[in-house]
């Protein structure tokens, strides 16, 4: 009931009943019951007063100890935001180092590649270099075979050849002179220019009869 009667209640029941049923008991609790309940007038006018005095006391300058608390908590937020500036500064420098990392490491990335392109275009040229050597070589030696091949042929002596060795030495002949014209074009094909593109086909002159000479 005095709850009640309380301007603050506003008319709504007391919400602390369980804790009144232990606390009534208490010579405290006892004594207050003695009293007169203020009025709601006179709740009022303390609250009118509360307000009066804090209109009043407006504009003053504060005390010392609270003027202290406010200039140690605006340095405290003051440093804070400091802080805060410092730990954005350094998290945004730290991203532009790491991008400027990544960029690094990319274009050093491309330079490895390229180097490694470059490297394999080196050795590629470097081996049709040695393989084009190496066909030169093999076919010098061919054509010097067919060479030799020839000229024991054509130093060979007919005089006493009946007709049957004539004809087979006529047409051995032949078969070289087919393989060397084969060997001349199979070469003109890889390269255009072979060991025996100049001074003729280097055959070797019949000194016998019927070819450019008698027996």
């Amino acid at each position: 009931m005095r709850y009640k009667e309380m301007a603050a209640s506003k008319g709504k029941p007391f919400p602390f009943v369980h804790a009144w049923a232990i606390l009534q008991t208490f010579d405290k609790w006892k004594l207050r019951d003695q009293e007169t309940a203020p009025k709601k007038s006179a709740m009022l006018r303390m609250d009118d007063s509360e307000y009066e005095e804090g209109e009043r006391n407006l504009g003053k300058p504060e005390g010392t100890k609270k003027g202290k608390v406010r200039v140690k908590m605006e340095g405290e937020a003051s440093s804070l935001r400091e802080k805060m500036e410092q730990m954005m500064k350094a998290r945004e420098e730290l991203t532009m180092k790491t991008l400027e990392t990544k960029l690094l490491i990319t274009e050093k990335k491309k330079e490895v590649k390229l180097a490694q392109v470059e490297a394999k275009r080196e050795e590629a040229k470097r081996k049709a270099d040695l393989e084009e050597r190496m066909i030169k070589v093999k076919e010098a030696k061919v054509w010097k075979e067919l060479m030799v091949e020839e000229k024991e042929h054509m130093m060979m002596s007919k005089k006493d050849m009946d007709q049957e060795q004539l004809q087979w030495w006529k047409d051995y002949k032949e078969d070289i002179a087919e393989r060397k014209g084969i060997f001349r074009g199979a070469s003109s094909t890889l390269r255009g220019d072979t060991p025996m593109s100049c001074g003729g086909d280097g055959g070797v002159e019949d000194s016998t009869t019927g070819d450019n000479g008698g027996a």
